[in-house]
């Protein structure tokens, strides 16, 4: 990235930091603070760390200040959080941080930044929707907020976990995940699909996945149900077809089970198949981790120029990150580009070539960040 790029993002970042109303973390005094800045090094990231503000005052004004590319804060809270040494800031407890992202945690997911982000956001659905009916959390400990990049975090704040260590949270990360859960046993405890009046969440989680499974197979086109079924190993194009066939005859997914129409190994892939489906697809270190640094909210992504968007959970429905975090306005702003692409933003897409000499500012900002155009004006 040349230097006038650099000048200009970092201009475009002031003036929304001079205008915009900062967000802070409860206890925030408390936290590490970490920034990145439009240095030499940027668009690499290079981590300034370990300051700590005594107001809030102070901390909007360094802000404002230094202009930073991107903000962090500490999930933990110290006795002395700008000590240079983890050991010597002595840790006091941290928030639960989970990370959604379309890059680490979504297996095949599709090129389009749009439905990618569609797809995250159905996971922090179901991510928010075992902290509630799992481990019983109310709505107002948990904070939700899309990262500016390509997902969502969700900051759950509660005494009740903020002093356990990392193995502690890599055990809920495993429960949250279905890692460990064995098929062997789900089918001794559930005889794949019977209810029981003492079973756990995750069994009753995968009874309900499984009724509506069968459910929704008798309901589609009968070639198009044994296809699918037929694709999970050991069921097969026959065994497909007469299930599909016992469907229609109004057998359930409990009656299909005694009735021995698949063989026992054939469930244990269906019951692989519901874990996979029901379990949130979070980044497992990241909650494991007691010390991370996470985006603040109300900054900028200096990655994308969208805004690190805090959102209450009715509002997380209707969230649409490419209209709703984009800040930056609709002039025109002179470009020179580097590398041909597409951006979808503000309801609309715009093809990029190199006789492209001018985008919208929150376009040209998002190219310019990713590296795709360079900032050129124009001479005289």
């Amino acid at each position: 990235m040349d230097l006038q790029t650099k000048v200009f993002l970092q201009k475009c970042f002031s003036t929304y930091y001079r205008q915009a109303r900062i967000a802070l973390p409860p206890l925030f005094k408390r936290r590490e603070w970490g920034f990145i800045f439009f240095d030499p090094a940027y668009p690499k990231l290079v981590m300034r760390r370990h300051k700590a503000f005594g107001s809030q005052s102070e901390l909007i004004t360094h802000i404002r200040a230094t202009t930073p590319a991107h903000a962090y804060y500490s999930a933990a809270c110290y006795k002395y959080p700008s000590a240079m040494r983890m050991q010597d800031k002595q840790w006091n407890g941290a928030d639960f941080i989970f990370d959604l992202d379309a890059d680490k945690v979504l297996s095949g997911v599709a090129d389009s930044y749009d439905v990618a982000l569609r797809q995250v956001k159905l996971e922090t659905v179901k991510l928010i929707d075992f902290l509630i009916r799992d481990f019983d959390f109310d709505y107002d400990e948990i904070a939700i907020v899309f990262s500016g990049g390509r997902g969502y975090h969700v900051h759950l704040r509660s005494s009740k976990v903020f002093q356990l260590g990392s193995h502690e949270r890599r055990e809920v990360a495993n429960y949250l995940t279905g890692n460990g859960i064995e098929a062997e046993y789900v089918m001794a405890q559930l005889g794949a699909v019977k209810q029981k009046t003492d079973a756990t969440c995750w069994e009753k989680r995968i009874t309900q996945w499984m009724v509506q499974y069968f459910k929704r197979l008798g309901t589609i086109r009968a070639e198009d149900a044994i296809g699918e079924l037929s694709a999970i190993k050991h069921v097969g194009a026959k065994r497909a077809r007469d299930t599909i066939t016992a469907l229609s005859e109004g057998f359930s997914a409990h009656s299909l089970m005694n009735s021995r129409l698949l063989p026992q190994n054939a469930w244990k892939n269906i019951i692989r198949l519901a874990i996979s489906s029901i379990s949130a697809r979070i980044d497992v270190p990241v909650t494991a981790d007691t010390k991370r640094l996470i985006r603040l909210p109300t900054s900028l992504h200096g990655g994308s120029g969208l805004r690190v968007t805090p959102l209450t959970f009715e509002e997380l429905g209707e969230f649409a990150p490419l209209q709703d975090a984009v800040i930056f306005g609709d002039h025109q702003v002179p470009v020179r580009v580097l590398k041909k692409t597409a951006t979808h933003l503000k309801g609309e897409t715009i093809k990029v070539d190199h006789s492209t000499k001018e985008l919208p500012e929150h376009t040209a900002i998002y190219l310019m960040t990713r590296g795709f155009v360079e900032y050129e004006p124009r001479r005289p």
